[in-house]
């Protein structure tokens, strides 16, 4: 598995929860793109890790966004 792959599977997977109205499982995306952008971070691939960081924000703007609704 690429990290393209990866990307785009977390990317989708935060898509569906969202839509599913899901906030648990959007936290640990969240939690998952933090755990994969230390990762990065411990390889020296800062790019890499700015696009998990992007992501888990994502998934937890999108989780603020469920509790707002509710």
């Amino acid at each position: 598995m690429t990290n393209e792959q990866l990307y785009a599977y977390i990317e989708r997977a935060i898509t569906e929860r969202h839509l599913a109205g899901d906030k648990a499982q959007l936290n640990k995306l969240q939690t998952t793109c933090g755990v994969i952008m230390a990762a990065a971070q411990d390889a020296s691939q800062p790019a890499l890790a700015k696009q998990f960081q992007i992501l888990a924000a994502r998934a937890a703007n999108l989780a603020e966004k469920i509790s707002d609704r509710r």
